[in-house]
């Protein structure tokens, strides 16, 4: 082989060894990079672990830690409840008091004692309107009327400060708002009537109120499946014939004390505050107290009367149990 043939030959040989070095060198570089990357990642989630461990630590020394209630008054558990914007109220879980839970089945027991049957309720005696009652106990009754533009957040804060009430509702609210009706049933409310369409009755017939009534209580009574025996008649508009149109029919009406005056301009909490709790010598047991559902200025009233009054003494209960905690012949 020529001399310069085999230098060539010798040259390639070099370049080809080279090559060879480089690619294996490369190989080398990216293993390398790649153990370092690693033990980085590895470091870095170690010293991340060790910053939470004293959050968890800490997080479960809270959850062992047992807490108070801040009010005297005891409130059952409650999740949050969605308002009619889709946003929620968040409410405070605390355990039910044994008193709590015993006012609760007694108010339960007296609401099923008054209920009528559903249809053929009999008819009642044509009494007083119920109001100015006696009660034994510290009992006030919060009536909370119609339904339009109704609160879930408001019936949450209710529930959550053991208010139980009763509602009077208007029949052609509730015939497209049953969901809201299982609502308050739930919440342990008595729901009672307040017509169909919000008329005077006193300017009606008896066939005419009657008509009002039944179609109010059919929607009613396929959500609580009776029939609570109770008329709040719109505007407070009665008289002894429409007294006895409604007593034919199973109920008693049902007139108040106190109101919340949430109906007309100019309602603000504060002059909602003063008329339900300073007005006219203040509550007094027994008072039987109007407030509308709807009522922005009255929701934020209530968030002050409620932990006021109870703070008094006085208890929140439904009608029925007004009613069986009163003296005789009221």
């Amino acid at each position: 082989m020529p001399e310069d043939s085999r230098v060539q030959l010798r040259r390639q040989k070099r370049r080809q060894s080279n090559r060879g070095a480089l690619a294996a060198g490369g190989l080398v570089a990216i293993a390398v990079i790649a153990v370092l990357a690693g033990g980085a990642w590895w470091l870095s989630a170690r010293r991340a672990a060790s910053a939470r461990q004293p959050l968890a630590v800490t997080a479960a020394s809270a959850a062992a830690t047992p807490t108070h209630p801040t009010s005297t008054a005891s409130k059952p558990s409650n999740a949050s409840a969605a308002t009619s914007t889709g946003a929620s109220v968040e409410t405070t879980s605390t355990a039910a008091s044994p008193e709590t839970v015993a006012a609760a089945k007694a108010s339960e027991l007296a609401v099923a004692k008054a209920a009528l049957p559903y249809p053929g309720a009999p008819a009642v005696a044509i009494q007083p309107s119920v109001n100015q009652l006696k009660p034994r106990h510290k009992y006030i009754a919060l009536t909370l009327d119609d339904g339009y533009n109704f609160q879930p957040a408001m019936l949450a804060f209710l529930k959550q400060n053991d208010v139980r009430c009763t509602t009077f509702l208007i029949g052609s609210w509730a015939a497209s708002h049953k969901a809201d009706l299982k609502l308050m049933r739930d919440a342990g409310f008595e729901i009672g009537n307040h017509s169909w369409t919000h008329p005077f009755l006193t300017r009606m017939s008896t066939s005419q109120i009657q008509s009002e009534l039944s179609r109010t209580q059919k929607v009613i009574s396929s959500v609580t499946g009776n029939q609570a025996p109770y008329l709040r008649p719109p505007f407070g508009d009665t008289n002894a014939h429409v007294k006895a149109a409604a007593a034919a029919l199973g109920y008693r009406i049902v007139m108040w004390d106190r109101t919340f005056g949430d109906s007309g301009r100019g309602a603000t909490p504060k002059k909602l505050y003063a008329n339900v709790v300073t007005s006219n010598g203040g509550v007094q047991p027994g008072d039987v107290i109007l407030c509308h559902w709807g009522s922005k200025p009255s929701f934020e009233a209530l968030k002050k009367i409620v932990p006021d009054l109870q703070a008094q003494g006085y208890q929140f209960v439904t009608i029925s149990e007004l009613i069986a905690d009163s003296k005789p012949g009221k």
